[in-house]
């Protein structure tokens, strides 16, 4: 388990690091939100530890950030600040738990276990069934109206990432990370490309896959 820790004091890094690693977790110290940043998109993080005043911006601001592009990460807040506003504010922009400093390793490690439990007891199904649409992510496999579909690996993807975001607008550089890799060097043309060859599948359903003109694509239902 692979977990990003996102904490501009050395020491308190050092020291999370440590007893995470000594737990047998995987722990990846950063100290600013750009670098919290980078550190999302090069390497898929399981869990994220994050400081709330960080150099270079706001904790709040990366929060927010990461609710909407990276929502299946988990995050425990870990801040100095201890009013209850602050609290509440992180806890609407999607943070699982919050942890006040200083606090006891014992009780974050806990309180990790805690949040990942509750992860795997939310874990999304294997079979969507959404409008007119059914898609199963074992057999791979993508129905309109009872009628398969057959799609390329990346038409797949493609359409399992609209199909778990409904109505979320993905712009075609998120597309490019999400489907075809973070390490891919094609243009963004090669996104329009096979949308164009996936909607001629899907006729006369293709309106499903709707165009966000200036933006990238989302899923019509």
């Amino acid at each position: 388990m692979k977990i990003l820790i996102i904490e501009d004091d050395s020491s308190i890094q050092t020291l999370l690091k440590l007893s995470l690693q000594v737990e047998g977790f995987q722990a990846k110290a950063v100290g600013t939100v750009a670098d919290g940043l980078s550190e999302l998109e090069a390497e898929h993080s399981d869990l994220v530890l994050l400081d709330l005043m960080l150099p270079d911006g706001s904790g709040f601001e990366l929060l927010q950030r990461m609710q909407q592009e990276y929502t299946s990460i988990p995050v425990i807040v870990l801040t100095a600040k201890n009013e209850m506003n602050d609290k509440i504010l992180g806890f609407q922009l999607g943070a699982d738990d919050y942890l006040t400093k200083p606090f006891e390793t014992r009780e974050l490690l806990e309180r990790i276990k805690a949040v990942m439990r509750r992860m795997k007891a939310t874990v999304p199904p294997e079979t969507i069934s959404i409008g007119c649409i059914e898609i199963d992510k074992l057999e791979r496999s993508l129905k309109l109206n009872g009628q398969l579909i057959k799609t390329t690996s990346k038409e797949f993807d493609f359409m399992w990432l609209l199909c778990t975001n409904p109505k979320k607008v993905f712009t075609r550089e998120q597309l490019l990370d999400r489907v075809w890799g973070f390490d891919y060097y094609g243009h963004t043309r090669s996104v329009d490309m096979m949308v164009n060859r996936l909607r001629e599948k899907m006729k006369p359903n293709d309106y499903l896959v709707a165009t966000v003109h200036g933006t990238g694509y989302k899923l019509e239902v």
